[in-house]
């Protein structure tokens, strides 16, 4: 599996999501689903997928798909298909 497979299957498991959801085009509160507790939620998904630790800093930062990818590469994950 890809990292970016890792990464969207995190974002569907962490989110309850459904196949049809086009990932990226999701934000943070724009969703029923990703509201706060989602977003703990996914956190801790994509805490144990990539072996990181998100602090409260960089939790405030992570607020769509596409931040959430750049967050990773900061942390030293490389996301490739």
């Amino acid at each position: 599996m890809s990292t970016l497979e890792a990464y969207n299957m995190a974002f569907r498991n962490g989110l309850e999501l459904e196949d049809d959801v086009v990932l990226e085009e999701m934000k943070l509160g724009e969703s029923t689903e990703w509201d706060s507790i989602g977003h703990m939620t996914l956190i801790a998904e994509i805490e144990d997928a990539f072996d990181v630790y998100i602090d409260s800093d960089e939790m405030t930062e992570f607020h769509s798909y596409q931040s959430g990818i750049a967050l990773l590469q900061r942390l030293g994950v490389d996301i490739q298909s």
